[in-house]
């Protein structure tokens, strides 16, 4: 699921505020691992 929102966001689809606080940790790392 955190990979499913980091391509939304990548694909300036969504932001992290619009992730599923459930969600967003997961996706913040895999944000800061990609930069």
């Amino acid at each position: 699921m955190a990979k499913l929102y980091w391509d939304l966001i990548k694909e300036n689809l969504r932001t992290v505020d619009q992730v599923p606080l459930l969600w967003r940790e997961a996706v913040q790392k895999l944000i800061d691992a990609d930069k």
